[in-house]
């Protein structure tokens, strides 16, 4: 059977979203990347451990999913940019399956996998389900097989990341592995960083408190906190209209 390598490439301007659960504000603009070698103490989807990976979705709701926060936890979320092409792996045809809270992931997987010619669609089935197979500590040694494909796929050189479906929500979101060069080499820039509690976490309902709120960051990677929640910007082209009423007593 023929391997199924299927290259997307993601053109520059792509934005991406990654969550990490808050104890403490971080001051540096590492806090919210990936994390050093020596903090990747377990095997993780794509990489193994002491091995990093920069985790992330294709959208803003999966990050709050695979974070496994709960009502009360705090959590930042950061947006970031890619400033060149990113040449990715996906072994199911992503093009075909937009990220939808509505949708039933597994449903939708297989509805696209059945699209494909054979003998191809084993493969693609294959392996996608060692992306989206449910893992908790007890069943870790799963791992390793979607590590042994990553490494297969040579990250980092003959590729940037993999494109996979979210096998922490029910319906079909994206997420990526990205190798760390990607935001060494400057391929990836963040944007902003907000700081975030959860009210409620639902597949087609997220409630949350944004707390702080950075899009400032020095050249020495340290982040330069507003002090003040996150606000909703006017989309590109439109303006901004001031009213004052004045009122006249009779």
């Amino acid at each position: 059977m023929e391997p199924v390598m299927r290259c997307l490439q993601l053109p520059a301007g792509t934005l991406v979203y990654r969550g990490v659960p808050c104890q403490e504000l971080p001051s540096q603009v590492q806090q919210v990347s990936y994390p050093p070698p020596e903090r990747v103490a377990h095997n993780q989807r794509a990489n193994r451990a002491g091995a990093p990976m920069f985790y992330a979705s294709a959208t803003w709701h999966p990050p709050f999913f695979e974070a496994g926060v709960q009502p009360n936890d705090e959590i930042l979320i950061s947006r970031w940019i890619s400033r060149q092409p990113l040449r990715l792996v996906s072994f199911h045809p992503a093009d075909q399956c937009p990220d939808d809270p509505h949708a039933d992931r597994d449903e939708a997987l297989r509805h696209v996998l059945a699209q494909m010619p054979m003998p191809v669609r084993d493969a693609a089935a294959f392996l996608t389900k060692a992306f989206t197979r449910p893992v908790s500590p007890d069943t870790a040694h799963h791992y390793r097989l979607s590590i042994a494909v990553a490494e297969a796929c040579e990250l980092g050189s003959s590729f940037d990341g993999l494109l996979y479906p979210s096998a922490a929500m029910p319906s079909l979101a994206h997420n990526l592995a990205l190798h760390p060069s990607c935001l060494d080499s400057g391929k990836l820039e963040l944007q902003y960083v907000e700081h975030l509690r959860v009210q409620q976490v639902g597949t087609e309902t997220l409630r949350v408190h944004s707390l702080n709120f950075t899009n400032h960051f020095s050249a020495d990677g340290n982040l330069h906190w507003t002090g003040q929640p996150g606000n909703w910007v006017l989309r590109e082209g439109a303006t901004r209209l001031l009213c004052t009423i004045n009122a006249q007593l009779n």
